[in-house]
């Protein structure tokens, strides 16, 4: 039985009504001169989260998408938005971004031993995902939104609420897709991979993809792959546009082109495929640390390995096609030159007329030649005889 994986960044969202006692709650706890300690109206507020999370031990400042922490006047205006849209019966959305300590630190954004935070970091990963939400529900012009970070001794989270002061609807449920984007813009934003995806990329495109365009089928050294190139280009469609690996009409003889494929890095490549593999393998590990391993969070990195090898043969099979296109205009340049030095080679109409009448002299000259001699021959026997 396999050992379930602590999600590094965890989602939880859900929605209330105008007429429900969370929400005024919220706008109450929004008053406060600090958004700090344990009062009734703290507790109140997130009464509604309490099926899943402790009191805070300590509760940053508010944030919204403008400023990182808003002064008594700001929060003024944030109460005033809220009343507002609580009057005109406003959906309240609730997300909470729930984070595992240790995954936290391990981003460098959370030490443990001093108990201090990033918020820059936590902030700005909020930002990025309130702006997804809001442009995937279509809310960017209708929306505001404000945030507070918690801290606790077993996890960091994040609550954020967002209503419409001006309502556009009255449905709260979001499409799976949003929720999607908004767990990924917090975990790309804090899993920052960027250079060991780039390793990924350089070794697929520039050590392998790159190198074969450069390594001819029709060398001595690969003429193991030689028949098999031949035979898939033998078996191409007419039309050279479709000369490439996606086309339909390529998929008899797809399974061919990527059998040269993987002769061809089994040959050269043997040492960077083990490093391709690898370096996937903990790919799809961090991701899966990050996001979990639920039913639906495994969608995001379990195709993600093959994939990349799916990309490293369409890339590879492009390079051989290509490779055939230029052979095949190779074969045409030979099959022209011959056709033109045999057409070369015959003499136009008035020089075969000129070699005719030559020929002609030649062969007159030799019969007169020829009877001069057989005269001269019974004049001699004449002579010889009358003497």
């Amino acid at each position: 039985m396999s050992e379930t994986v602590t999600p590094g960044v965890v989602l939880k969202t859900k929605f209330v009504t105008a007429n429900k006692k969370g929400f005024q709650d919220y706008v109450q706890y929004v008053d406060r001169e600090e958004a700090k300690g344990k009062g009734d109206a703290n507790r109140s507020m997130f009464s509604l989260y309490n099926h899943y999370m402790d009191d805070p031990d300590k509760t940053s400042a508010l944030f919204t998408q403008q400023s990182d922490r808003l002064s008594v006047e700001g929060k003024q205006g944030i109460k005033s938005l809220f009343e507002q849209a609580q009057k005109k019966n406003s959906i309240m959305w609730q997300d909470v971004i729930t984070f595992d300590n240790d995954w936290l630190q391990k981003q460098g954004v959370y030490d443990s031993k001093t108990h201090t935070l990033d918020e820059e970091a936590l902030k700005q990963v909020t930002r990025k995902s309130m702006q997804a939400m809001m442009k995937k529900e279509g809310l960017q012009k209708s929306a505001v939104w404000s945030a507070a970070i918690h801290y606790n001794t077993e996890n960091i989270h994040i609550h954020v609420a967002t209503v419409e002061p001006n309502p556009t609807r009255d449905r709260g449920k979001r499409k799976p897709k949003t929720l999607d984007a908004m767990k990924s813009e917090v975990v790309n934003g804090l899993l920052d991979r960027t250079q060991e995806r780039n390793q990924i990329n350089t070794l697929i495109r520039d050590y392998m993809v790159n190198e074969k365009k450069e390594n001819s089928s029709m060398k001595w050294s690969n003429r193991e792959m030689k028949p098999l190139f031949l035979d898939v280009y033998n078996h191409l469609p007419k039309d050279k546009r479709q000369w490439h690996y996606g086309y339909q009409t390529l998929n008899p003889i797809r399974p061919k082109i990527d059998e040269l494929t993987t002769r061809y890095l089994g040959k050269y490549h043997g040492k960077d495929m083990k490093q391709l593999h690898d370096q996937l393998d903990q790919e799809v590990t961090e991701l899966k640390r990050a996001y979990g391993d639920g039913p639906k969070d495994k969608r995001r990195y379990q195709h993600y390995k093959q994939n990349k090898l799916d990309d490293l043969y369409k890339r590879m099979g492009n390079a051989f096609l290509q490779e055939m296109k230029r052979y095949d205009r190779q074969q045409y340049t030979r099959q022209t030159t011959h056709t033109n030095a045999s057409y070369k080679s015959m003499p136009s109409g008035i020089e075969l007329q000129r070699s005719l009448r030559s020929i002609q002299r030649s062969m007159g000259q030799t019969y007169d030649q020829f009877i001069n001699d057989l005269d001269h021959q019974k004049l001699e026997r004449k002579i010889e005889r009358e003497g």
